[in-house]
Protein backbone atom coordinates (compact mmCIF):
# COMPACT_ATOMS: atom_id res chain seq x y z
CA UNK A 1 0.00 0.00 0.00
CA UNK A 2 0.81 3.70 -0.30
CA UNK A 3 1.62 5.32 2.94
CA UNK A 4 -1.42 3.59 4.76
CA UNK A 5 -3.82 4.32 1.92
CA UNK A 6 -4.31 0.80 0.12
CA UNK A 7 -2.63 -0.72 -2.81
CA UNK A 8 0.79 -2.11 -3.19
CA UNK A 9 4.07 -0.80 -1.48
CA UNK A 10 5.68 2.63 -3.30
CA UNK A 11 8.96 1.77 -4.85
CA UNK A 12 12.24 3.20 -5.39
CA UNK A 13 15.70 2.32 -6.75
CA UNK A 14 16.95 3.05 -2.99
CA UNK A 15 15.90 3.92 0.17
CA UNK A 16 17.74 5.70 3.46
CA UNK A 17 16.72 4.79 6.96
CA UNK A 18 18.14 7.52 9.21
CA UNK A 19 18.70 11.45 8.34
CA UNK A 20 21.67 12.30 10.17
CA UNK A 21 24.87 13.48 8.23
CA UNK A 22 25.69 9.89 7.05
CA UNK A 23 21.88 9.44 5.95
CA UNK A 24 21.36 12.72 4.18
CA UNK A 25 24.81 12.21 2.43
CA UNK A 26 24.06 8.93 1.72
CA UNK A 27 20.41 9.85 -0.09
CA UNK A 28 21.52 13.03 -2.13
CA UNK A 29 24.71 11.15 -3.61
CA UNK A 30 22.22 8.66 -4.67
CA UNK A 31 19.59 11.19 -5.99
CA UNK A 32 22.53 12.59 -7.97
CA UNK A 33 23.52 9.60 -9.59
CA UNK A 34 19.81 9.62 -10.83
CA UNK A 35 18.23 7.00 -8.23
CA UNK A 36 14.98 7.52 -7.09
CA UNK A 37 15.59 7.63 -3.27
CA UNK A 38 13.72 7.76 -0.37
CA UNK A 39 15.34 9.18 3.02
CA UNK A 40 13.41 8.24 5.79
CA UNK A 41 13.70 10.16 9.51
CA UNK A 42 12.31 9.05 12.62
CA UNK A 43 12.69 12.55 14.27
CA UNK A 44 10.58 15.35 13.31
CA UNK A 45 13.91 17.16 11.80
CA UNK A 46 16.41 16.25 9.87
CA UNK A 47 20.23 16.44 10.71
CA UNK A 48 20.57 13.75 13.94
CA UNK A 49 22.77 14.52 16.65
CA UNK A 50 24.59 17.44 14.66
CA UNK A 51 21.07 19.08 15.00
CA UNK A 52 18.90 16.95 18.06
CA UNK A 53 21.79 16.40 19.75
CA UNK A 54 23.04 20.23 19.50
CA UNK A 55 26.81 18.54 18.56
CA UNK A 56 28.10 21.94 17.72
CA UNK A 57 31.47 21.03 15.98
CA UNK A 58 32.02 18.70 12.68
CA UNK A 59 35.28 16.51 13.33
CA UNK A 60 37.07 14.90 10.77
CA UNK A 61 36.70 16.69 8.03
CA UNK A 62 40.49 18.19 7.73
CA UNK A 63 44.12 16.72 7.10
CA UNK A 64 45.82 16.51 10.64
CA UNK A 65 47.52 19.90 11.50
CA UNK A 66 51.37 17.47 11.70
CA UNK A 67 50.83 17.59 7.74
CA UNK A 68 50.80 21.86 7.56
CA UNK A 69 47.82 21.38 5.43
CA UNK A 70 44.29 22.95 6.06
CA UNK A 71 42.40 20.97 3.16
CA UNK A 72 39.51 18.88 3.56
CA UNK A 73 40.24 15.11 3.57
CA UNK A 74 37.56 14.05 1.49
CA UNK A 75 36.91 16.96 -1.22
CA UNK A 76 33.82 15.88 -2.38
CA UNK A 77 30.13 16.04 -0.77
CA UNK A 78 31.95 17.04 2.69
CA UNK A 79 33.63 20.10 1.43
CA UNK A 80 30.36 21.22 -0.38
CA UNK A 81 28.42 20.64 2.46
CA UNK A 82 30.90 23.08 4.71
CA UNK A 83 30.51 25.85 1.61
CA UNK A 84 26.68 25.76 2.24
CA UNK A 85 27.07 25.69 5.77
CA UNK A 86 29.16 28.61 5.90
CA UNK A 87 27.45 30.80 3.28
CA UNK A 88 24.10 30.13 5.06
CA UNK A 89 25.92 31.42 8.73
CA UNK A 90 25.68 27.96 9.90
CA UNK A 91 29.32 27.77 10.72
CA UNK A 92 32.35 29.30 11.91
CA UNK A 93 36.19 29.18 10.46
CA UNK A 94 37.99 26.12 11.42
CA UNK A 95 39.92 26.26 14.64
CA UNK A 96 43.03 24.04 15.48
CA UNK A 97 42.54 22.21 18.38
CA UNK A 98 45.42 20.61 19.66
CA UNK A 99 46.67 18.23 16.35
CA UNK A 100 43.40 18.61 14.65
CA UNK A 101 41.15 20.98 13.02
CA UNK A 102 37.24 21.48 13.96
CA UNK A 103 34.67 23.11 12.17
CA UNK A 104 32.37 25.42 14.85
CA UNK A 105 29.05 25.00 13.99
CA UNK A 106 25.34 26.42 15.11
CA UNK A 107 23.19 23.19 14.99
CA UNK A 108 20.14 25.30 15.11
CA UNK A 109 20.73 26.43 11.76
CA UNK A 110 22.11 23.28 10.09
CA UNK A 111 18.58 21.85 9.83
CA UNK A 112 17.78 24.44 7.39
CA UNK A 113 20.45 24.20 5.06
CA UNK A 114 20.11 19.90 5.05
CA UNK A 115 16.95 20.48 4.10
CA UNK A 116 17.50 22.92 1.02
CA UNK A 117 19.98 20.45 -0.16
CA UNK A 118 17.45 17.60 -0.62
CA UNK A 119 14.99 19.77 -1.62
CA UNK A 120 16.68 20.22 -4.83
CA UNK A 121 17.34 16.94 -5.58
CA UNK A 122 13.99 16.65 -7.68
CA UNK A 123 14.47 12.35 -7.06
CA UNK A 124 14.98 12.36 -3.67
CA UNK A 125 11.50 12.12 -1.21
CA UNK A 126 12.24 12.78 2.56
CA UNK A 127 9.64 11.50 4.99
CA UNK A 128 9.93 13.05 8.95
CA UNK A 129 8.41 11.43 12.04
CA UNK A 130 9.00 8.13 9.95
CA UNK A 131 9.28 4.99 12.21
CA UNK A 132 10.51 1.88 10.95
CA UNK A 133 9.32 -1.21 12.43
CA UNK A 134 9.69 -4.23 10.35
CA UNK A 135 11.88 -5.32 7.42
CA UNK A 136 12.37 -7.76 5.07
CA UNK A 137 15.85 -7.26 3.69
CA UNK A 138 17.10 -9.51 0.11
CA UNK A 139 19.94 -11.28 0.91
CA UNK A 140 21.24 -11.17 -2.46
CA UNK A 141 18.68 -10.31 -5.64
CA UNK A 142 15.35 -8.71 -5.46
CA UNK A 143 13.73 -5.86 -3.54
CA UNK A 144 14.40 -5.03 0.48
CA UNK A 145 10.23 -4.30 1.60
CA UNK A 146 10.00 -2.22 4.89
CA UNK A 147 7.12 -1.23 6.76
CA UNK A 148 6.77 1.16 9.07
CA UNK A 149 4.39 4.11 10.91
CA UNK A 150 4.37 7.53 9.69
CA UNK A 151 2.26 10.95 10.61
CA UNK A 152 -0.75 9.64 8.20
CA UNK A 153 -0.60 6.33 9.36
CA UNK A 154 1.76 2.78 8.40
CA UNK A 155 3.77 2.59 5.21
CA UNK A 156 4.39 0.40 3.35
CA UNK A 157 8.53 0.23 0.92
CA UNK A 158 10.15 -2.13 -1.43
CA UNK A 159 13.65 -0.64 -2.44
CA UNK A 160 16.06 -2.37 -5.05
CA UNK A 161 19.12 -1.06 -2.20
CA UNK A 162 18.72 -0.07 1.02
CA UNK A 163 21.28 1.86 3.32
CA UNK A 164 21.32 2.10 7.25
CA UNK A 165 22.41 4.80 8.80
CA UNK A 166 20.35 4.98 11.51
CA UNK A 167 23.41 5.39 14.11
CA UNK A 168 22.32 2.61 16.01
CA UNK A 169 21.91 -0.75 13.08
CA UNK A 170 18.42 -0.33 13.50
CA UNK A 171 17.31 -1.22 10.02
CA UNK A 172 20.17 -4.12 9.90
CA UNK A 173 18.62 -5.56 13.07
CA UNK A 174 15.25 -5.29 12.10
CA UNK A 175 15.76 -7.37 8.98
CA UNK A 176 18.10 -10.45 10.78
CA UNK A 177 21.60 -8.98 9.35
CA UNK A 178 24.13 -9.44 11.56
CA UNK A 179 25.09 -6.87 13.89
CA UNK A 180 27.70 -6.37 17.00
CA UNK A 181 27.74 -4.24 19.93
CA UNK A 182 30.01 -3.59 22.75
CA UNK A 183 29.26 -4.21 26.31
CA UNK A 184 27.97 -1.96 28.25
CA UNK A 185 31.22 -1.64 30.03
CA UNK A 186 32.85 -1.04 27.08
CA UNK A 187 30.35 1.30 25.17
CA UNK A 188 31.38 5.27 24.59
CA UNK A 189 29.73 7.29 26.91
CA UNK A 190 27.09 9.82 25.51
CA UNK A 191 26.55 13.84 26.19
CA UNK A 192 23.81 15.99 26.51
CA UNK A 193 24.45 19.21 25.37
CA UNK A 194 22.64 22.90 26.29
CA UNK A 195 22.26 26.24 24.77
CA UNK A 196 22.61 28.67 27.38
CA UNK A 197 22.22 32.55 26.97
CA UNK A 198 23.85 35.48 29.92
CA UNK A 199 27.04 33.48 29.47
CA UNK A 200 29.86 35.97 29.85
CA UNK A 201 32.51 36.17 26.75
CA UNK A 202 35.69 35.64 28.89
CA UNK A 203 34.35 31.76 29.88
CA UNK A 204 33.69 31.29 25.55
CA UNK A 205 37.32 31.65 24.39
CA UNK A 206 41.15 30.21 25.02
CA UNK A 207 41.61 29.37 28.75
CA UNK A 208 38.46 31.00 29.45
CA UNK A 209 36.55 27.87 28.61
CA UNK A 210 39.30 25.38 30.71
CA UNK A 211 38.49 28.06 33.62
CA UNK A 212 35.12 27.28 33.29
CA UNK A 213 35.16 23.62 33.43
CA UNK A 214 37.85 23.30 36.15
CA UNK A 215 35.50 25.99 38.31
CA UNK A 216 32.09 23.52 37.60
CA UNK A 217 34.67 20.47 38.57
CA UNK A 218 35.84 22.33 41.84
CA UNK A 219 32.13 22.42 42.93
CA UNK A 220 31.23 18.75 42.44
CA UNK A 221 34.06 17.74 44.64
CA UNK A 222 33.26 20.47 47.51
CA UNK A 223 30.15 19.53 47.43
CA UNK A 224 28.35 22.73 45.83
CA UNK A 225 27.56 20.79 42.86
CA UNK A 226 26.07 17.57 42.00
CA UNK A 227 28.90 15.28 40.78
CA UNK A 228 27.01 14.70 38.06
CA UNK A 229 28.02 17.44 36.74
CA UNK A 230 31.85 17.11 36.96
CA UNK A 231 32.67 17.03 33.57
CA UNK A 232 31.25 20.05 31.53
CA UNK A 233 32.47 21.64 28.25
CA UNK A 234 31.80 25.58 27.22
CA UNK A 235 31.58 26.34 23.45
CA UNK A 236 30.64 29.78 22.08
CA UNK A 237 28.12 29.71 19.01
CA UNK A 238 29.04 30.92 15.99
CA UNK A 239 27.71 34.49 15.14
CA UNK A 240 25.91 34.27 18.76
CA UNK A 241 26.75 35.52 22.25
CA UNK A 242 24.72 32.45 23.53
CA UNK A 243 27.20 29.09 24.39
CA UNK A 244 26.64 25.56 24.01
CA UNK A 245 27.35 23.61 27.45
CA UNK A 246 28.32 20.07 27.17
CA UNK A 247 27.75 17.51 29.77
CA UNK A 248 29.42 14.79 30.14
CA UNK A 249 27.03 11.63 31.18
CA UNK A 250 28.60 9.19 33.55
CA UNK A 251 28.73 5.46 33.17
CA UNK A 252 27.13 5.52 36.63
CA UNK A 253 23.80 7.14 35.39
CA UNK A 254 23.46 5.30 32.45
CA UNK A 255 23.47 2.53 34.96
CA UNK A 256 20.95 4.22 37.51
CA UNK A 257 18.75 4.85 34.27
CA UNK A 258 19.27 1.41 32.81
CA UNK A 259 19.97 3.85 29.89
CA UNK A 260 16.38 4.53 29.25
CA UNK A 261 16.02 7.53 26.94
CA UNK A 262 13.28 9.46 28.98
CA UNK A 263 14.53 8.39 32.07
CA UNK A 264 18.63 9.22 31.03
CA UNK A 265 17.26 12.40 29.49
CA UNK A 266 15.48 13.52 32.64
CA UNK A 267 18.18 13.28 34.72
CA UNK A 268 20.10 14.82 32.75
CA UNK A 269 17.84 18.14 32.43
CA UNK A 270 18.10 17.84 36.45
CA UNK A 271 21.87 18.11 36.31
CA UNK A 272 21.84 21.19 33.86
CA UNK A 273 19.15 23.22 36.09
CA UNK A 274 21.60 22.70 39.09
CA UNK A 275 24.72 23.61 37.36
CA UNK A 276 22.85 26.79 35.95
CA UNK A 277 21.63 27.65 39.34
CA UNK A 278 25.19 27.39 40.48
CA UNK A 279 26.73 29.65 38.43
CA UNK A 280 23.84 32.18 39.20
CA UNK A 281 24.80 32.23 42.60
CA UNK A 282 28.46 31.64 42.46
CA UNK A 283 29.98 32.71 39.64
CA UNK A 284 30.63 36.39 38.18
CA UNK A 285 28.89 37.53 35.08
CA UNK A 286 26.12 34.78 35.30
CA UNK A 287 23.79 36.03 36.87
CA UNK A 288 21.27 36.08 33.80
CA UNK A 289 22.39 32.40 32.77
CA UNK A 290 19.50 30.11 31.55
CA UNK A 291 19.01 27.67 29.24
CA UNK A 292 17.23 28.90 25.80
CA UNK A 293 17.61 25.68 24.21
CA UNK A 294 16.97 22.16 25.28
CA UNK A 295 18.04 19.23 22.77
CA UNK A 296 15.73 16.50 21.01
CA UNK A 297 18.06 13.81 22.27
CA UNK A 298 21.18 12.57 23.84
CA UNK A 299 24.23 12.36 21.86
CA UNK A 300 24.64 9.17 21.12
CA UNK A 301 28.73 8.14 20.34
CA UNK A 302 28.15 4.51 19.97
CA UNK A 303 25.49 1.94 19.91
CA UNK A 304 25.21 -1.38 17.44
CA UNK A 305 26.85 -1.04 14.46
CA UNK A 306 26.80 -3.76 11.41
CA UNK A 307 28.98 -6.55 10.51
CA UNK A 308 30.42 -6.15 7.08
CA UNK A 309 32.53 -7.39 4.55
CA UNK A 310 35.01 -6.26 6.36
CA UNK A 311 35.35 -4.87 9.74
CA UNK A 312 37.93 -2.16 10.44
CA UNK A 313 40.17 -2.28 13.08
CA UNK A 314 42.46 -0.55 15.02
CA UNK A 315 45.93 -0.69 13.86
CA UNK A 316 45.39 -0.30 10.12
CA UNK A 317 43.54 3.13 10.89
CA UNK A 318 46.68 3.81 13.34
CA UNK A 319 48.90 2.93 10.74
CA UNK A 320 46.99 4.94 8.46
CA UNK A 321 46.48 2.19 5.53
CA UNK A 322 45.42 2.81 1.87
CA UNK A 323 44.40 0.41 -0.59
CA UNK A 324 43.07 0.53 -3.88
CA UNK A 325 39.46 -1.23 -1.94
CA UNK A 326 38.99 2.77 -0.44
CA UNK A 327 35.94 4.95 -1.17
CA UNK A 328 36.55 7.26 2.02
CA UNK A 329 39.43 8.78 3.89
CA UNK A 330 39.33 8.85 7.46
CA UNK A 331 42.12 11.33 9.53
CA UNK A 332 40.12 12.13 13.18
CA UNK A 333 42.12 9.99 16.24
CA UNK A 334 40.64 7.34 17.69
CA UNK A 335 38.63 9.15 20.70
CA UNK A 336 37.22 7.25 23.30
CA UNK A 337 34.83 8.28 26.15
CA UNK A 338 34.93 5.31 28.53
CA UNK A 339 35.06 7.96 31.19
CA UNK A 340 33.36 10.69 31.67
CA UNK A 341 35.90 13.13 32.81
CA UNK A 342 37.50 12.88 29.76
CA UNK A 343 38.87 11.00 26.19
CA UNK A 344 42.21 8.99 25.48
CA UNK A 345 43.31 9.74 22.12
CA UNK A 346 45.72 7.69 19.85
CA UNK A 347 46.57 9.59 16.58
CA UNK A 348 46.68 7.65 13.47
CA UNK A 349 49.95 8.22 11.26
CA UNK A 350 48.40 9.27 8.43
CA UNK A 351 44.76 9.49 6.93
CA UNK A 352 43.47 5.57 6.49
CA UNK A 353 41.39 4.91 3.76
CA UNK A 354 37.88 3.57 4.57
CA UNK A 355 37.25 0.29 2.23
CA UNK A 356 33.65 -0.26 0.70
CA UNK A 357 33.71 -4.21 2.09
CA UNK A 358 33.04 -1.41 5.64
CA UNK A 359 29.91 -0.27 3.86
CA UNK A 360 28.55 -3.20 2.93
CA UNK A 361 26.67 -5.73 5.29
CA UNK A 362 28.58 -8.97 5.35
CA UNK A 363 25.03 -11.51 5.60
CA UNK A 364 22.95 -9.16 2.97
CA UNK A 365 24.52 -7.88 -0.10
CA UNK A 366 22.41 -5.35 -0.88
CA UNK A 367 22.12 -3.46 2.46
CA UNK A 368 24.64 -0.53 2.67
CA UNK A 369 25.60 1.13 6.13
CA UNK A 370 27.41 4.56 6.71
CA UNK A 371 28.24 6.47 10.02
CA UNK A 372 28.35 4.92 13.46
CA UNK A 373 27.21 1.91 12.75
CA UNK A 374 29.19 1.04 9.95
CA UNK A 375 31.73 -1.94 10.41
CA UNK A 376 34.02 -1.55 12.86
CA UNK A 377 35.74 -2.77 16.07
CA UNK A 378 35.26 -0.71 19.33
CA UNK A 379 38.23 1.27 19.06
CA UNK A 380 38.27 1.75 15.57
CA UNK A 381 34.86 3.52 15.53
CA UNK A 382 35.93 5.58 17.91
CA UNK A 383 37.59 7.35 14.97
CA UNK A 384 35.49 6.55 12.04
CA UNK A 385 32.16 7.74 14.14
CA UNK A 386 32.42 11.70 13.83
CA UNK A 387 30.67 14.05 11.39
CA UNK A 388 33.03 14.77 8.84
CA UNK A 389 33.64 11.37 8.15
CA UNK A 390 29.91 9.92 8.35
CA UNK A 391 29.41 12.53 5.55
CA UNK A 392 32.24 10.66 3.67
CA UNK A 393 31.12 7.46 3.91
CA UNK A 394 27.65 8.57 2.84
CA UNK A 395 28.41 10.01 0.14
CA UNK A 396 30.59 6.87 -1.29
CA UNK A 397 27.89 3.95 -0.14
CA UNK A 398 24.96 6.62 -1.28
CA UNK A 399 26.87 6.43 -5.03
CA UNK A 400 27.42 2.36 -4.57
CA UNK A 401 23.79 1.58 -4.20
CA UNK A 402 22.65 4.10 -7.31
CA UNK A 403 25.27 2.25 -9.15
CA UNK A 404 24.09 -0.95 -8.06
CA UNK A 405 20.43 -0.08 -8.64
CA UNK A 406 20.96 0.97 -12.10
CA UNK A 407 22.67 -2.24 -13.20
CA UNK A 408 20.07 -4.49 -10.98
CA UNK A 409 23.05 -5.74 -8.87
CA UNK A 410 24.22 -6.46 -5.35
CA UNK A 411 26.76 -3.62 -3.76
CA UNK A 412 29.28 -6.50 -3.66
CA UNK A 413 29.41 -6.24 -7.81
CA UNK A 414 30.60 -2.23 -7.45
CA UNK A 415 33.73 -2.04 -7.44
CA UNK A 416 35.74 0.83 -4.80
CA UNK A 417 37.31 2.40 -8.50
CA UNK A 418 33.88 3.49 -10.00
CA UNK A 419 32.85 4.89 -6.43
CA UNK A 420 35.48 6.97 -6.28
CA UNK A 421 35.52 7.62 -9.41
CA UNK A 422 31.84 9.19 -8.92
CA UNK A 423 32.87 11.15 -6.14
CA UNK A 424 35.59 12.96 -8.43
CA UNK A 425 38.35 11.18 -6.15
CA UNK A 426 41.61 9.36 -6.82
CA UNK A 427 43.43 6.82 -4.95
CA UNK A 428 46.02 9.05 -3.90
CA UNK A 429 43.40 11.68 -2.57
Amino acid sequence: MANGSGGDAEHYDVAVVGGGPAGFAAAIAAADQGARTLLLEAAPALGGNATGAFVHTICGLFAPVSTGSSAFVNPGLPARFVDALLRAGAAGPAEEVGRVRVLPTDPARIGAVISAECQKRRSLVVRLEARLQAARLAAAAGPSELAGLGPTGPFRISSELVVDASGEAALGAAGGAATERASDAECQLPSYIVRLAGVPEADTAGYGRLRFTVALARATRQGGLTPRAESALLRPVPGSRDAYMTLNLSRELLVETQDAPAALEGLAREVVDDAVRHLRANRSGYQDCRVVSWPRQVGRREAARLRGRTVVEAEPLLAGLRSDQEVALSSWPIELWHDHRGATYRHPEAPYGVPLGALISATHARLGVAGRCMSASHEALGALRVIGTALATGEAIGIAAALAADRASSLAEVSPAEVRAAAGRSITG
